[in-house]
């Protein structure tokens, strides 16, 4: 089954040490489903929708264990409960020279049959208008890359990946986001 684009892009942070990238995307991101992931974070479209998918549920249901939904949505691709590990794991590391920017769609909450929300995202219109403006003013530039798995950035995520057989890896990466509130796996 293939899953829609999600907005995001890869760009070059032009050089700038990461503490200095976040805190300048931070300042100029248009508000906070505006997210900035590290160069190894994601990996495949399923993994970027389903982390959408469980953050949104809990933003829709007033739940969430983060303050803010790019918190949440953090939270839930780095497999952890705990927030400061999740922007250790998927956030922009020391050394990498590209990111991701990302911005969450809001969603419409439909209950399905057993009264459970299930979140539908909202198209996003100006995205592409609205990432120019945000990567113009930071003086980046964006790239062709795709998001695709690779085993040391599942290992920065904090992915075992020893016990999944080869060809297993999008389910591996869903299975992680899906443990983060797991309380068991925010030990790992």
């Amino acid at each position: 089954m293939s899953t829609p684009a999600f907005p995001m892009v890869n760009v070059d942070i032009g050089g700038l040490p990461s503490k200095e990238a976040i805190q300048l995307f931070l300042e100029h991101r248009p508000n906070e489903r505006w997210v900035l992931l590290g160069e190894h974070a994601p990996q495949s479209s399923e993994q970027i929708w389903t982390a959408w998918v469980q953050s949104t549920r809990n933003e829709l249901r007033g739940c969430m264990v983060a303050r803010s939904v790019d918190a949440e949505f953090l939270r839930y691709l780095a497999g952890t409960h705990h927030i400061s590990e999740a922007f250790v794991r998927a956030g922009l590391q020391s050394g990498q020279t590209s990111a991701w920017v990302l911005c969450l769609p809001m969603a419409d909450g439909h209950e399905n049959d057993l009264g459970h929300v299930q979140p539908t995202a909202q198209e996003t219109p100006s995205f592409s208008a609205d990432l120019d403006a945000l990567i113009g003013g930071l003086g980046w530039a964006s790239s062709t890359s795709e998001a695709s798995f690779s085993i040391e950035g599942a290992k920065l995520l904090g992915i075992d990946i020893d016990g999944w057989q080869k060809g297993r890896e999008v389910e591996s990466l869903v299975a992680h986001v899906l443990m983060a509130d797991d309380q068991s796996s925010s030990h790992r």
